[in-house]
Formats: structure tokens, C-alpha cells, sequence
């Protein structure tokens, strides 16, 4: 165990006379003297002792009372989590922060709902102090709290100093609501500048947000003697709502008579915040998960059945009614591939292929496509910003959510109406991220879609994002459009926001992270895609556990000319590319598959032949991590279901591009 002693002398302006005991829980010494400096840097006075294994932290808990622990989240053999644990078994009430590198949102909520006072990335230390104080803060707040309880039983002599410097708010009112009597905590709640001020206002008709709560409690505290736990919402002093939880009693007046209560009231909005947010995490997981899993089988069936349609259709005369036949099948499964493809979309289970990008160029090439779409009652207006900040996404993905946003509008104006796109840079503070628990502070950019239409009640808004939940008749929508905008966004490290009411339209509002960086250039595939495709001679190996998938892949592949060599998984195609080696020219694998997935084949496949030209097939991955990096370096991916000419397309691509020849004439070998 190290130990370290800072003492600056502006720790007497930040508040804290006396020195902190601290203990860092770190195995790096160097993330360890970073984490100390910044805490000198802050003005703090504290002494640290540094420790890494199960057996120091124990130790460290049995000698010294700390006031807080900063532990990191992942250590050899164990984790932050384990320390927590260990801290709360010994049943001493010391803030804990986690101090980690990556931390995602579902792992953060999951800390602080087993007990983690806050989290502080390590790139973003500068927050380290803030969290700091806060938590020394919250547990003054406990110990003052029972300080006040104790008091109150103990010393009514000392009621007027609890009721003026308690946290909480403290008031009395009459049969009617009238305040007479409030404290500074209740004031501030309020957001009021004075008790006069709070005292004068016409409260009793304003501040419930329910009317009928007002009378309800009152009553309820007058007849009983007393509530707890109550919660209602209150209009502040500004307009806005909060969530407030009273406890009360009821006041004995010198005649015995019952005319007055005394409450104390707690703002609860950011814990009833986190909570619910907590709640639609898990549903939409779960949801997620199944979506996931469903999509992923049926990706398999719908390519095999679209690849065999189009290779039926190529095959058989223009004229023939079997042509007409295979026609409707591929226009069939296309359209049950959309329903997955927005169900991985959800399910947050597509890998991306993001890019640095200006989402006012996206909306400007997509706007182009609405005419068409929207119709001649909705008036379409765009408001850009011009000096809009550059995020990090799939263009495709993000075209899908304005269709999907853009279309939802379309369907709440039958009518005819105005609908809105606009975009705005935005920085979210740390207030607001406590208020919206799901929100990390930063810099977004933010596109919001606006309509004049019917709008939705709060039960509505509570289900739009879930799959499959819809409003509109049956048969006249799948609800998934607003499910695959709530993943898309989620994918890309955003969120989404809605307001609306009944009557008065929509707007929902995507926010998506601000990068540094310049617009890279979008490739965008125009009509001349539509021409045949080229082949080649060149050696294939595929490898797809699918039997159906497989075989449609080889006779297309085949029919182009080149050579194919088949596997059924990653293992057994590892085992013949040591065979073939010398020959093959490209691998064509399936992400998931039975014993190996393709991710780790082809990196066994490198270590025999480096930059391996390859092109990996997926449905969904649930490592799309480590796909990712392989896409970042160059590998090619080819989402399921796909077509046989898609996928000679795509073939012929990275094969020209691994041989630095140029890009191929359009006018080309047809697919048979």
C-alpha cells in the first residue's frame, strides 16, 4: 500500500477544512498519480493511500476511515464492482466512485444501481473534483439527515434552526393550501429568490400540477393525522414540473382542533428519472435480444429464398408466367428483409460502416426524395444550421431515419399540415445529464422533425419506441419505423427525445455525438449499379453453416466463373485454406457460425497469407466490436439477406481493389 499527502493551501476556499482520507483502488501507478493530481489541481487537502489487490483494499478498510474510495472498474482478478461489494458487507457508509476507461451506458446504470455513488471516465478526469464533492456532499447530506430526525425527536426547543437550515423542504399550510410558514430548502426548490416572495404568491391554485392532489393529501393528513411517502408533481416558480415525495403530520391547535400541516418534501425527480429509465432499458434489452435472435434466423431463410427467386428470374424467359412467379417471390422476401433489417435496427445488432459526415448534406440529398412521398397537402421546410459539427455515422442508416421520422409525420397529417426538419449544434451540461440519466454531457448535434398533426397523449409516448406498437389500423403499418430511429440512434452513441399533445402536433428530437474531424466523402451507388455484373477465374473460399445460403452463394458464384471451395464453419475452413492457400483468392465468411465464426478464421487465415482479401456475410454479430476493427482495416461486409447479384457485385469489388487494377467496365458479364 502507498500513501501520498497533498496539502495546498486553497483547500480552506473549496470548503473542506480538514484533510480527506482517500483510497485509490488502481493497479496502475501512473492512472493512480493522475487521479491524485487532479484532486490537488481542484484545491482538495487529502491524504491517499493507493492499493490493488482484494487483500490491500481489506486491509486498507480495517486501519483507516476513509471518506472516499475512487476505484477502477476493471483490475487484475477483479473488479471495482467487487470492492463495492466488499465495502457494503462491512456495512460502512463511504461514497464510492468508479474512476475507469470505458464504462457503456447499461454497465454505468448497472454500478449505480448496485450501490456506486457516481462514475468518472478517465479521459474526462477534469470531472473527477466535481463527482468528488458531490459525493462528500451526499453523504454530509445522510448524516445531517439523521442528525435532523434525532433532533426533532429530541429537542423541540430546537425546531425553528432544523426547519431553516434542513435540506429539504420544511412548510405549513392551512386547511386551504395557504402557505404560513416555509424554509430556505423549499424555497430554493421552488425556485423562488425569498420566503416573502414564496409566502406572497397565489400557490394553492398554481403549484399543484393535479389540482385535486392539493385538497387529497390535506385532507387525507387532517383526518389520518399524518401521510408518508406521498409523491405529486409541483409547477416551479419557472414553469417547469418536478416530482416531490411528502411526509407529513397534522397540527394540534391550542383548541384541539385540527385547522393545519406541517410537511417535509423531497425533490425525487432525478431518482424517479433514473428509475424509470432503468426500467425501459431492461424491456427494451430484453426486446432487443429477442428481436435480435429472430432477425438473425430469418436473414438466413430470406436470402436463401431471395437469391433462388432472382436466380430463378434470370433463368427463365421475360414473358413466361414462371418469370412472373419468381418476380413476386423476390418482391415478397425483399419486403420481409426490411422488417428485419429494421428489427436489427432496434435490436442495435447491424454493423456499421460510419464515416465522418455534415447531417445538413444528408438532409439535402434526402429531401429530394420526398415530393413523391409526402404529397401535395404537407408543406416541407428545412431550417440548416450553418455552422453545423460533424458527426460519426452510416449515412444509410441515418437517410433511414428521416425516411422513418419523415414518414411517421406523413401519417399523423392526413389532413394535410407543415412538416419541419431542422438542425442545431447543442451542448448538454451535467445538470442536464442528471435530469436525463441516460444522456452523457458534450457537444451533439441535433436533428429534430416537426409536425402540425395530430399528436399523442403521455400513454401513447410511453410505448412509440417499443417494436411492433402502432397506432394506425391494422394492416396499415408494422411499427417499426420510430423502434429502428430509438436503435439507430442508440447505435450511434445518441438518444432520442419526443414532445408532443394531443392536438398539436409531434416533434421528435435525435441527438447524435459532435467528433473532431473533417466530411469524408460518401460513395453513393447511382442507376449504372443496375448494370450486369463482371466475373472472374479467381478461387473462392465460402464458408456459411446455412445449407441453402451456401449453395445459392456457390451456383451464382459459379455461374460468374469463378472457382468455389465450400465450408460448413470457420474450423473447417481454416483446415482447407491450409490445403489451398496458394489458390484461393478471396474469403467469403459468415460471421457466426458453428465452432469458429468467421472474425477469428480469418485471422488464422491471415497468419498464413496476410492481407487476405475478404468479405464477411452477417446477419447480426454479437461481436460486431472486433468486426468492426477488421472493417476499419479494410474487410468488406455484406449484410444478410442479400442477392446473388449483390453479392457478385461485392466479390468483384474487393477483388479489383486487392489488385489495384482499375474499377471494372459497367458493361460486363451477366449474371446468369
Amino acid at each position: 500500500m502507498s500513501r501520498t499527502a497533498f496539502h495546498p493551501p486553497a483547500a480552506h476556499s473549496r470548503g473542506f477544512t480538514e484533510s480527506l482520507r482517500v483510497l485509490i483502488v488502481e493497479h496502475s501507478a501512473a492512472d493512480a498519480e493522475l487521479i491524485q493530481r487532479e484532486l490537488q489541481k481542484a484545491g482538495f487537502r487529502f491524504r491517499a493511500d493507493v492499493v490493488a489487490t482484494p487483500e490491500e483494499f481489506a486491509a486498507g478498510l480495517r486501519e483507516t476511515l476513509y471518506d472516499v474510495i475512487l476505484a477502477d472498474f476493471r483490475l487484475p482478478n477483479w473488479t471495482g464492482l467487487d470492492a463495492l461489494e466488499s465495502l457494503q458487507q462491512q456495512k460502512k457508509d463511504i461514497p464510492f466512485v468508479l474512476v475507469t476507461g470505458t464504462l457503456g451506458e447499461e454497465a454505468a446504470v448497472d454500478c449505480i444501481k448496485r450501490g456506486a455513488t457516481d462514475y468518472v471516465l478517465k479521459d474526462r478526469l477534469a470531472r473527477l473534483p466535481v463527482a468528488v464533492r458531490r459525493a462528500l456532499q451526499e453523504k454530509a447530506l445522510r448524516e445531517e439527515r439523521k442528525r435532523s430526525e434525532e433532533a426533532l425527536r429530541h429537542s423541540e426547543a430546537r425546531y425553528r434552526e432544523l426547519v431553516e437550515n434542513a435540506t429539504y423542504g420544511i412548510f405549513r399550510v392551512t386547511r386551504a393550501g395557504k402557505f404560513l410558514d416555509v424554509n430556505p430548502a423549499l424555497v430554493q426548490m421552488l425556485g423562488y429568490e425569498s420566503s416573502a416572495e414564496l409566502l406572497s404568491a397565489d400557490l394553492p391554485a398554481t403549484l399543484y400540477r393535479h389540482p385535486e392532489d392539493r385538497s387529497r393529501i390535506i385532507e387525507q393528513c387532517l383526518q389520518s393525522g399524518r401521510v408518508d411517502g406521498v409523491e405529486v408533481e409541483w409547477r416551479r416558480k419557472d414553469g417547469s414540473f418536478i416530482t416531490v415525495q411528502f411526509s407529513g403530520r397534522a397540527v394540534v391547535d391550542q383548541s384541539g382542533g385540527m385547522e393545519e400541516v406541517e410537511f417535509i418534501v423531497e425533490d425525487v425527480t432525478e431518482r424517479r428519472a433514473m428509475e424509470k429509465h432503468l426500467r425501459q432499458v431492461h424491456k427494451f434489452e430484453a426486446i432487443g435480444q429477442m428481436a435480435g435472435g429472430i432477425a438473425h434466423d430469418f436473414n438466413n431463410v430470406i436470402g436463401a429464398i431471395m437469391g433462388w427467386a432472382e436466380l430463378g428470374q434470370e433463368q427463365t424467359p421475360a414473358d413466361s408466367r414462371l418469370h412472373s412467379h419468381f418476380k413476386k417471390i423476390r418482391e415478397q422476401a425483399e419486403r420481409a428483409a426490411g422488417l428485419t433489417r429494421q428489427l436489427l435496427a432496434f435490436a442495435r445488432r447491424q454493423v456499421l460502416e460510419p464515416r465522418n459526415l455534415n447531417l445538413n448534406q444528408t438532409i439535402v440529398d434526402f429531401v429530394g426524395l420526398l415530393g413523391n412521398i409526402l404529397g401535395d397537402l404537407i408543406e416541407l421546410r428545412t431550417v440548416a444550421a450553418p455552422d453545423l459539427g460533424v458527426i460519426r455515422a452510416d449515412p444509410t442508416q441515418l437517410e433511414r431515419v428521416l425516411m422513418n421520422l419523415c414518414l411517421n409525420a406523413r401519417d399523423a397529417m392526413l389532413q394535410g399540415g407543415q412538416l419541419l426538419i431542422q438542425t442545431e449544434n447543442v451542448t448538454l451540461d451535467e445538470d442536464y445529464a442528471r435530469l436525463h440519466t441516460y444522456v452523457q454531457p458534450g457537444r451533439y448535434v441535433r436533428l429534430s422533425v416537426s409536425d402540425t398533426g395530430v399528436g399523442m397523449d403521455a400513454a401513447t409516448i410511453e410505448h412509440i419506441f417499443e417494436p411492433f406498437f402502432t397506432t394506425k389500423e391494422l394492416g396499415k403499418g408494422t411499427g417499426l419505423g420510430l423502434a429502428t430511429v430509438y436503435g439507430v440512434a442508440k447505435q450511434h452513441g445518441g438518444f432520442v427525445q419526443v414532445e408532443s399533445r394531443l392536438g398539436l402536433g409531434a416533434t421528435f428530437q435525435v441527438y447524435f455525438p459532435l467528433v473532431e474531424g473533417t466530411v469524408e466523402g460518401i460513395e453513393r451507388v447511382d442507376s449504372a449499379a443496375a448494370q450486369p455484373v463482371q466475373g472472374g477465374s479467381e478461387t473462392i473460399l465460402v464458408a456459411e453453416d446455412h445449407d441453402g445460403v451456401r449453395e445459392m452463394a456457390r451456383v451464382a458464384l459459379e455461374s460468374l466463373g469463378y472457382r468455389l471451395i465450400l465450408a460448413q464453419d470457420g474450423l473447417e475452413a481454416v483446415d482447407l485454406f491450409r490445403q489451398h492457400c496458394g489458390s484461393i483468392g478471396l474469403a467469403l465468411l459468415d460471421v457466426v457460425m458453428p465452432r469458429m465464426g468467421g472474425p477469428d478464421a480469418y485471422l488464422k487465415m491471415c497468419a498464413l497469407k496476410p492481407n487476405l482479401p475478404v468479405l464477411f456475410t452477417t446477419g447480426y454479430s454479437a461481436e460486431a466490436a472486433s468486426l468492426q476493427a477488421l472493417v476499419e482495416k479494410g474487410a468488406g461486409v455484406l449484410q444478410k439477406p442479400y442477392t446473388p447479384t449483390l453479392l457478385g457485385r461485392r466479390v468483384r469489388e474487393i477483388l479489383v481493389r486487392a489488385s489495384g487494377a482499375a474499377a471494372p467496365s459497367r458493361a460486363s458479364a451477366r449474371l446468369a
